[in-house]
C-alpha cells in the first residue's frame, strides 16, 4: 500500500512511522528542516508546497491508496485532499483543529473531497469524561458496540484482564466495569485553562451531572467561554496563583484537568492542583514524549497528537478494523471483524493477546481451545511496538 503524508510535525511523523513499519510511505513538507527529522525513518520525502499539483505529482499521488494531511493549517489539508481527489483517487485523511470544519463535514460525509475529518478535541474530550467516574482506571474507551478498553491501576476478581508491560488492560461491558468498580461521580470537576477541548470536556460533564468551574487568565477567552457554557462557572485570574486559590475554594474539586495550550503551563497546573490536594488530576499533553514524564509525577496524560495520529493510522486498517483504543502508552487494543483468514485459529495462533469476543450479541470469554467463528468480533492487545507490524 502506498501513503503519502503531508506534514512532517509531530502528528506527521508519528504517522509515518507507524505507517512505514508495513507499507510504502512518502512525507512531504515545504520545510527542509521538518524533512530532516524524517530522514531516519523508512521513508521517501519530498520537500515542496502539497497545495500545488506538481508537488502531489512528484509524491506521486495517482498511485497512492491514502492522502494523508496532516499540517497545522485546516485549510492546507482540506485543499491537499481536494487536489489530491482531482489528481488521484486515494482514500483522502484531512487533520482539522476547527469544530465548524467537523459539522460541515458530518453533514454529507466526504464533504470538500476529505474521506475522514480527524479532530484532537472530542477525541480527548470523551476520552477524560468517559474515565472521570472511575477512580480505580487511568484510561476507559469504548471499543466496539458496548465493549470498554480501561488502563487499570487495580482489577477486581472476575474482571477480565491482561498485563502488558506495566498496564494492566481490563476489557468488559459497561456493566460488567460498574459492578467491578461502582463508579463514583465526581461533584465537583475543576479545569485550568479555557482551551476548545476545556470547553467540549465541560459540556460533556455538565451532561453527567457534575459542578464545573474553569479558570482562564485571558479576560476576553474567558468571556467567550462564559457564554458558551451557561451552567459553569468561568473564573477569570491567575491559575497558578494561591490566593485566587483560596478566595474561589478551587481546593474543593474532587477532580482536576489542566488544559493549557503550552505543555510546561499544563504541568505546572496538574502540580498546582495536587499541592492543593486534589489527587485525581488530568492534563492534555501537546507533545506525546512527554506522557512519561506526566505519569510519573501522578497525573494521567492525554495527548492529542497521540489520539489523532492513531485515529489516522487506524483507518488504513481496512473495512475488517472495528474500533481502536490508542491512548494507553506502549498498548493498542483492536476491535476486528474475524473473516475467512482468521476463522478457525485458536488464541495461541494469533498475534498478541485475545480478549472477550463477541459472538451473536454475546460476550465470550475465550479459553486457551478456542476457536474463532467468521463474523466474531475480537479484542486483541498488542503491544506498541508491534502495531504497526500487525496484518490483520
Amino acid at each position: 500500500m502506498r501513503v503519502i503524508v503531508v506534514g512532517a510535525g509531530r502528528t506527521g511523523k508519528r504517522v509515518a512511522e507507524h505507517l512505514s513499519k508495513n507499507h510504502d510511505v512518502v512525507v512531504v513538507d515545504r520545510d527542509e528542516e521538518a524533512i530532516a527529522e524524517v530522514s531516519h525513518l523508512d521513508v521517501l520525502t519530498v520537500v515542496g508546497d502539497a497545495t500545488l499539483p506538481e508537488t502531489l505529482e512528484e509524491a506521486d499521488v495517482g498511485k497512492a491508496d491514502y492522502l494523508i494531511a496532516t499540517t497545522e493549517d485546516d485549510t492546507t489539508n482540506i485543499v491537499v485532499c481536494a487536489l489530491g481527489k482531482t489528481l488521484g483517487s486515494p482514500f483522502t485523511v484531512a487533520r482539522v483543529r476547527r469544530l465548524d470544519y467537523i459539522r460541515l463535514w458530518g453533514r454529507g460525509r466526504e464533504a470538500l473531497g476529505v474521506n475522514l475529518m480527524v479532530s484532537a478535541v472530542p477525541l480527548v474530550a470523551k476520552s477524560i469524561a468517559n474515565v472521570i467516574e472511575f477512580p480505580q482506571l487511568r484510561q476507559l474507551r469504548n471499543l466496539y458496540d458496548g465493549i470498554y478498553v480501561g488502563d487499570a491501576i487495580e482489577v477486581p476478581e472476575g474482571l477480565w484482564h491482561t498485563e502488558v508491560g506495566s498496564r494492566k488492560i481490563v476489557v468488559a461491558t459497561m456493566e460488567e466495569l460498574r459492578r467491578a468498580y461502582r463508579p463514583r461521580k465526581p461533584r465537583n470537576v475543576l479545569i485550568l485553562g479555557g482551551s476548545e477541548v476545556a470547553v467540549m470536556l465541560a459540556e460533556m460533564l455538565i451532561r453527567k451531572g457534575c459542578d464545573v468551574k474553569i479558570v482562564e487568565r485571558d479576560r476576553e477567552r474567558a468571556e467567550e467561554v462564559s457564554s458558551l457554557l451557561k451552567d459553569a462557572t468561568v473564573i477569570i485570574g491567575n491559575p497558578f496563583s494561591r490566593s485566587l486559590w483560596r478566595d474561589e475554594e478551587l481546593d474543593e474539586a474532587e477532580v482536576s484537568v489542566s488544559a493549557f495550550d503550552e505543555d510546561e503551563r499544563t504541568l505546572m497546573g496538574a502540580m498546582v492542583s495536587r499541592e492543593w490536594g486534589i489527587e485525581r488530576t488530568f492534563a492534555v499533553v501537546r507533545d506525546g514524549n512527554l506522557i512519561g514524564m506526566f505519569e510519573r509525577a501522578g497525573i494521567t496524560a492525554v495527548s492529542p497528537e497521540v489520539v489523532t495520529a492513531d485515529r489516522i493510522v487506524f483507518a488504513t486498517r481496512g473495512e475488517k478494523a472495528l474500533g481502536l483504543v490508542a491512548s494507553i502508552p506502549g498498548v493498542r487494543v483492536l476491535a476486528v471483524e474475524v473473516d475467512e483468514k482468521l476463522a478457525s485459529r485458536t488464541p495461541d495462533e494469533l498475534s498478541g493477546t485475545l480478549g472477550p469476543v463477541l459472538r451473536n450479541g454475546e460476550v465470550i470469554l475465550p479459553t486457551a481451545s478456542f476457536h474463532l467463528q467468521k463474523g466474531d468480533v475480537i479484542t486483541l492487545i498488542v503491544e506498541e511496538e508491534i502495531a504497526g507490524e500487525l496484518e490483520l
